[in-house]
Parts: C-alpha cells; sequence; structure tokens
C-alpha cells in the first residue's frame, strides 16, 4: 500500500499543477503575455509515473490481505445473521399455530358435559384444525435455526482456534493461494468436519474433531429450558 500511495499522489501532484499552470497560462495569453516552450513540461506524466502507479496496482490487487480468521470470523457473522432470520420466521410460523393453546385451554376447563358440548360447538362454528404447509414452515424454521447456530458456534470456535487458522494460513501460503480466493466455507456437525475450498481445482482443507470440548449436547440444551423429555 506504500508504494500505491506514493504513485498515486505523484501523479495527483502533476494534475494539481497541470490545473494550476494552465489558469496561469491562460491569464497570461488574455494580457498579451507569450509563455516560454516547455512550461508545461514539469506537469506532464511521464511513462515511468504511469508504469510505477500500474504495477502498485497490480501489487495490490495480487496480495491476500485475507487470512483464515478473517474469513471464520465473518462467515460466523454470516451464520449470526441467517440464524436470526430462522429464529423470526420460526415467532411468525409459531404466532400462525397459536389457535392451539386456545384449543389446549378450551379442553383443558370442559369438565362438565355442557362445557364439552360448548366447546364441541366452538370447534365446529370456528376452524381450529391446522395446517400441514403451517407445521412444515413451523419446523423448517426450527431445523434452520439450529443449523445456522451449529455454523455460527463452530466458525466462531475456528477463529479462535490458533491452531486451525494456522494450519489453513499455512496451507495457503505453501500452495500460493490467497485466502480471498476461497469458494466455500462449511461445517457438518454430525460428523464435526470444518472445510474451506478454493477456486483452484481440487484445493481444500479440512478439520475433523476440532470442537470436540465445544459441542453441547442435546441433553444439556434440554436441562438449560426445563425440558425433562
Amino acid at each position: 500500500m506504500v508504494d500505491l500511495k506514493a504513485a498515486a499522489e505523484i501523479i495527483e501532484h502533476q494534475l494539481n499543477l497541470a490545473n494550476n499552470l494552465a489558469w496561469e497560462i491562460d491569464l497570461n495569453a488574455h494580457t498579451g503575455s507569450v509563455v516560454e516552450g516547455g512550461t508545461v513540461d514539469a506537469a506532464l506524466i511521464d511513462q515511468t509515473m504511469v508504469s510505477a502507479y500500474n504495477t502498485a496496482i497490480n501489487n495490490v490487487l495480487n496480495t491476500s490481505y485475507l487470512t483464515a480468521k478473517d474469513v471464520l470470523e465473518d462467515h460466523h457473522n454470516i451464520a449470526i445473521d441467517n440464524m436470526h432470520t430462522a429464529i423470526d420466521s420460526l415467532v411468525e410460523a409459531t404466532s400462525v399455530l397459536q389457535t392451539v393453546s386456545v384449543v389446549a385451554d378450551m379442553a383443558e376447563s370442559a369438565t362438565t358435559t355442557e362445557e364439552q358440548v360448548e366447546v364441541q360447538a366452538a370447534l365446529t362454528n370456528t376452524d381450529m384444525s391446522i395446517d400441514q404447509q403451517d407445521v412444515d414452515n413451523f419446523n423448517e424454521a426450527l431445523t434452520d435455526v439450529q443449523t445456522f447456530a451449529q455454523q455460527a458456534g463452530a466458525y466462531l470456535a475456528a477463529s479462535e482456534n490458533t491452531n486451525v487458522t494456522n494450519q489453513i494460513d499455512s496451507f495457503a501460503s505453501q500452495n500460493n493461494i490467497a485466502m480471498a480466493s476461497y469458494t466455500a466455507v462449511s461445517y457438518v456437525q454430525s460428523v464435526d468436519k470444518l472445510m474451506i475450498s478454493f477456486e483452484q481445482s481440487d484445493y481444500s482443507i479440512s478439520f475433523h474433531g476440532y470442537l470436540t470440548n465445544n459441542t453441547k449436547t442435546a441433553e444439556e440444551i434440554y436441562a438449560a429450558v426445563g425440558y425433562n423429555g
């Protein structure tokens, strides 16, 4: 970046000087003065300046500034956003199915024959059945919450694991691969596998079992929310 800054500033200086000279030359021309030949030469942009500038740009374009940690943190944030979207969908799907709570309350309070007949009448007059599509939307949203949560946790844990990030950066460096050229980052919880693939054909790196100590069992989650099965 230092070379690019310097090369750009040299041409920027020429542009500013050229415009200042042009205005001054214009003023002299309007007053009958004749400007000496070669006056503008100091503001001309030569091939050396052009070459230095374009070379500096190419150097920046060919340099990888991303690290494995950057990529994993970025995908953690993406997964978090996806998880929040899935939670919003779950809330919406839950509200659609909320009539089951009304039915449950009605059924619980119907302890006499008269009350049971009233419940029957209410169900006859108002359709309180649930639609399979609404159920599918609910199940899909809940499953998405779990999937994106797994990804978010895995990517964050990997980004904070220097053994993982150092191996990825080393792999990229040894194979002359820019981290910015990655094409996919994935995590499969069932086999505890993290994989990063790159543009270059057949280039990828994966890790298995690195989240053993970070895994939360279903029983631990159930206990946290007071669910006993």
